[in-house]
């Protein structure tokens, strides 16, 4: 391969790329230190135990290099991953004095008009898709923690065709979109997995 070919096939992709993965690691950072408590109960080792207070300040730093790389995809891929993230908590009220449902389609309405309703719809359905793929894989685990989870909710079959139509739905959208979020949402964890056994092989 030439390298005018690697760059037409390659640099195109180089910064939505990027951008998933610095957002897939803000959002993994973020969500790890809010479910400090339980995962502590289980002893399941994450990067926010490991950061402690200093999670939150790289989390920014990781959306903010997300930001740099693509801003379009970082942003409508975090306030997505945001808005999934309540699924547990769509009828409460919440500290703004909202309910989760209302910050959910408040961002959406936001991220519509300010980028547009095909990018904000790719970046909901990839991010649905990752969240509902992780809910189907942890649904015991999530049980016994209480953690909200879809598969518990539904049921796995439901779930399973939910996640199957928004994959269909997000490939005809943006499948470049669907390909990256994906591969970064398990390079993430590799990651992850890699550093946390590296922290204990250093400790002990």
């Amino acid at each position: 391969m030439s390298g005018g070919t690697f760059s037409v096939v390659i640099l195109p992709f180089l910064r939505p790329w990027l951008a998933c993965f610095f957002t897939g690691t803000a959002v993994k950072i973020m969500d790890d230190y809010l479910d400090t408590p339980v995962d502590r109960i289980i002893g399941r080792q994450t990067w926010a135990a490991r950061l402690e207070e200093a999670a939150l300040p790289y989390a920014l730093l990781a959306l903010s290099l997300a930001v740099i790389a693509e801003p379009i995809w970082a942003i409508t891929l975090f306030w997505a991953s945001y808005a999934m993230g309540m699924r547990g908590d769509m009828a409460r009220l919440l500290p703004l004095g909202l309910r989760g449902w209302q910050e959910a389609l408040v961002l959406g309405v936001i991220s519509g008009l300010a980028f547009g309703w095909k990018v904000t719809i790719s970046s909901w359905l990839a991010i649905f898709t990752v969240q509902a793929i992780d809910d189907l894989v942890d649904q015991q685990q999530d049980k016994m923690t209480g953690a909200g989870n879809w598969a518990s909710r539904w049921g796995m079959v439901e779930t399973g065709l939910a996640t199957i139509i928004a994959i269909l739905i997000l490939s005809c959208l943006d499948i470049a979109k669907l390909v990256l979020v994906l591969m970064n949402s398990f390079l993430v964890l590799g990651v992850q997995r890699c550093w946390t056994r590296k922290e204990d092989g250093t400790r002990g």
